[in-house]
């Protein structure tokens, strides 16, 4: 314990009130936004846990695409970006980001188009134009989502938690009328989130173009060779990601079409609204303390001949993953107590049938954020790739549980999988991170 305090005392000598300032804007403006999300969650719940359902299904088809895509490349901007602030090229790799960024969005607008016209061969109680609506949904969702992270990076976090926080609260006027004028559907949800996340997007591009740092231009020749660099550099470092991203989404998301196949839509909806509980007490505040660390940590390791700066940056590292693993053990206590009250307040009575998993789902979910907080460390020395075959074993082996489980459990299979996943997937990782150490810092125990 006394080693963790001195990490703090570290940790804190280092925050200047600035830092303070920053922090208190990020826990503000996402405590408003885990609010905002129950209130969202309490009026869809309204649509009926079928319904509900297939909104949760839609969801992890945008979450695919982030873990596949979107969630890579904001990952290489923020390893990269301080990187080429010093070297005065920021502008330029920026500029490289955001064609890679258009392009990818014009990809998954043709794909949406494709799936459109064919909608009419695909048997589905939703009207054909469904389709089109929920995959715009999910272009716009990666954007709004790319963007905050870009915010994140620039230190505009005041700017960013009150963006997010009013991207929840006009989402949730919307729905509000859609209830008003007796019209709350699928179709209608997906297209107020449309809508909302476009502007927003929008807002957020401008915010952060209008705060980029003023370079100079540099010769024709030398132009061509740094931006050769950087998209070998950048897709080099993408590439772990890219392979891994299904293979993660398999882990997060593919539990909800195994329920559909082996369950039904009315056991994913249940399982979706108590998943909402525990993200918004596990996972958000993940997200929250990791947006806030990630840039200060890859700061650190922007020299990778400073030493002093390295240390530094792996005590913030194992400061993180104190604070996440304590978050886990908190929000299991909490839900063991009041899991039952706590579903009916987000959603309705309808949606308690499986209360009692929920204490599971927190504790093992907390387990495998604890083990994705230790990755920040080989992430930070550009060695990703040591975190393959950990991603890719744990999400096959996922799928396998789940099927197994939930064939001979029913929906008390996901817990026990979630469970399992986060204790191996912890320990895994913790046994990858020391050989990294090894490597990095001959004769570390």
């Amino acid at each position: 314990m006394n080693q963790f305090q001195n990490i703090f005392l570290l940790v804190r000598s280092k925050l200047n009130a600035g830092s303070i300032s920053e922090l208190s804007w990020v826990f503000a403006g996402q405590a408003a936004n885990v609010i905002f999300s129950f209130v969202i969650v309490k009026i869809l719940s309204a649509m009926g846990p079928k319904q509900y359902g297939i909104y949760a299904l839609v969801v992890t088809v945008a979450v695919f695409v982030g873990m596949s895509f979107f969630g890579p490349l904001a990952q290489g901007f923020l390893r990269f970006y301080y990187h080429y602030l010093e070297k005065s090229l920021s502008n330029l790799f920026t500029n490289l980001v955001y064609r890679i960024l258009i392009t990818a969005s014009l990809v998954l607008l043709v794909g949406t188009l494709i799936l459109f016209g064919v909608s009419s061969t695909i048997n589905f109680s939703e009207p054909a134009g469904f389709f089109l609506i929920a995959g715009i949904y999910v272009i716009a969702a990666k954007l709004t989502e790319f963007f905050n992270s870009l915010l994140n990076l620039i230190r505009m976090r005041k700017e960013n938690a009150i963006l997010q926080g009013s991207e929840k609260l006009f989402t949730i006027l919307l729905y509000l009328g859609l209830m008003y004028f007796k019209i709350l559907n699928l179709t209608g949800v997906f297209i107020c989130l449309s809508i909302i996340m476009l502007m927003f997007s929008a807002i957020k591009h401008f915010i952060f173009q209008k705060n980029l740092s003023t370079e100079q231009n540099i010769g024709n020749t030398s132009l061509k060779s740094s931006k050769s660099e950087m998209k070998s550099e950048l897709f080099l470092y993408m590439a772990p990601f890219l392979i891994w991203g299904f293979s993660g989404w398999l882990q997060l998301n593919g539990e909800k079409w195994i329920i559909n196949g082996l369950l039904s839509t009315y056991d994913v909806g249940i399982y979706a609204a108590m998943m909402a509980l525990v993200n918004g007490l596990v996972i958000v505040p993940n997200n929250i303390i990791s947006d806030f660390a990630t840039p200060i940590i890859f700061k650190q390791y922007a020299d990778m001949r400073n030493e002093e700066n390295i240390n530094v940056g792996f005590h913030y590292i194992r400061l993180n993953m104190l604070i996440i693993f304590l978050l886990t053990i908190f929000s299991t206590l909490i839900t063991w107590l009041w899991g039952r009250e706590l579903i009916i307040l987000i959603s309705s009575r309808d949606y308690v049938v499986y209360w009692y998993l929920l204490p599971l789902l927190c504790l093992g979910t907390g387990l495998f954020l604890t083990g994705q907080a230790q990755t920040v460390f080989g992430m930070a020395l550009n060695k990703p790739k040591k975190y393959l075959m950990p991603k890719i074993s744990i999400g096959l082996f996922s799928i396998v549980l789940n099927f197994i489980f939930i064939k001979y459990f029913g929906i008390n299979g996901v817990a026990y999988t979630v469970l399992s996943i986060g204790i191996l997937y912890v320990t895994y990782i913790a046994l990858v991170n020391k050989k990294i150490r090894h490597a990095f810092e001959p004769g570390v125990s």
